[in-house]
């Protein structure tokens, strides 16, 4: 049996002719920038949050960098940043004018570590990026602390973390601010490139949203330098269709990763994710860790399942960073994780079969090597 890391059919399939309808209406209306589709979603996604308002805009990547522009951010300002994340979490303070200051992150979530930023901030430090890494909260309770002692801003990176919720409140209205991809392999995903801010300051989420807008507040009204960064009313649809199904995947995706739990449990050296208290994860990915994470995959891959490295460098340690901040010292459990880790197959429509097979695979690599 072949098993992929994700499959993107399967979920085309469950919405495949309410979306033929919305993109037909779509066509009929010429609705294609600022449509019908998007303001709906834009509604609708504030309201699954619980925050005051939504705005979409084109990626993930402009969510960030139009969310540290909403929040004034100015040449020099330095914003903490955890060193394990994908690239857009520093890449898009360079691009706002900042300057990333890297954090190592915990050992138990991989999340960015609170103690650890609070000694990394200096009178330049503005504000703090926190990134719910693979679906799993980080400690708002403790990150909100540490940015109410130094009189900082928090903008929370929830491109992995659609449903996820801490002490009952789900991601999204715990910061300042907070940036979402809709990427297509995310839990809401759509099928290219998509993304929004959201907030519950009403008039933060509303400069974010003119500057996303290149600065209008009103056709050829620019008050601001913005951007282009529109959510497209074809992705809107998309999204439309697939938010109601949120959840039920969320709770699938608990329902695998418990499974996974008890069958990797004391195999060889792997290390599975943990679920701190208050903790509410939507397992984006299935992530282990393993001193042969190299070998496992290349094991893996023989036998035909997929699987996928997230993320094999920490990005203190790639050029461009190494250029722009020289003088970052050692953070060991990134640069630990860059190492270790492993995402294994992991998505709603994913059967038993499938799984048993995965598990199969790894226990087998494990004891052929005993």
């Amino acid at each position: 049996m072949s098993v992929p890391v994700f499959d993107l059919v399967r979920a085309e399939r469950r919405i495949h002719e309410e979306l033929l309808r919305r993109w037909q209406a779509i066509l009929d209306g010429t609705s294609f920038v600022l449509g019908p589709e998007v303001r709906e979603f834009e509604r609708a996604w504030a309201a699954y949050v619980g925050v005051e308002r939504a705005v979409g805009v084109a990626n993930g990547t402009d969510a960030l960098t139009v969310a540290l522009r909403a929040l004034a951010l100015r040449p020099g300002d330095e914003v903490l940043v955890p060193a394990f994340s994908f690239f857009a979490t520093a890449e898009t303070v360079v691009l706002a004018g900042g300057r990333p200051v890297f954090c190592d992150v915990e050992e138990r979530t991989l999340n960015l570590d609170p103690e650890d930023a609070a000694r990394r901030a200096t009178p330049r430090t503005v504000g703090v990026i926190g990134v719910h890494l693979y679906g799993r909260p980080f400690d708002a309770d403790r990150l909100r602390e540490v940015c109410r002692q130094r009189g900082l801003w928090l903008l929370e990176d929830a491109a992995q973390a659609h449903g996820a919720a801490w002490r009952g409140r789900k991601v999204g209205g715990l910061g300042d601010l907070a940036a979402w991809s809709f990427y297509p392999s995310k839990n809401l995903g759509c099928f290219g490139d998509g993304g929004a801010i959201t907030g519950n300051d009403a008039e933060l989420v509303e400069r974010a949203s003119r500057l996303a807008n290149h600065g209008q507040v009103a056709r050829y009204d620019h008050v601001a330098v913005g951007t282009n960064s529109r959510l497209d009313s074809l992705q809107a649809a998309v999204l439309n269709c697939r938010l109601p199904l949120l959840e039920e995947g969320n709770q699938r995706r608990r329902e695998l990763a418990c499974k996974y739990y008890g069958a990797l449990a004391g195999v060889g050296d792997l290390r599975l994710p943990e679920d701190v208290p208050g903790a509410t994860s939507v397992y984006h990915q299935l992530t282990v860790r393993t001193a042969r994470r190299d070998e496992l995959q290349r094991f893996l891959q023989g036998r035909g399942v997929g699987s996928a490295v997230h993320y094999p460098r920490a990005l203190h340690t790639l050029e461009p960073m190494r250029e722009l901040v020289p003088e970052v010292p050692r953070l060991p459990v990134a640069e630990a994780a860059a190492r270790e880790v492993l995402s294994l197959p992991m998505f709603p429509e994913m059967t038993d079969a499938e799984l048993d097979e995965v598990c199969a695979a790894v226990r087998g690599f494990f004891e052929a090597a005993a």
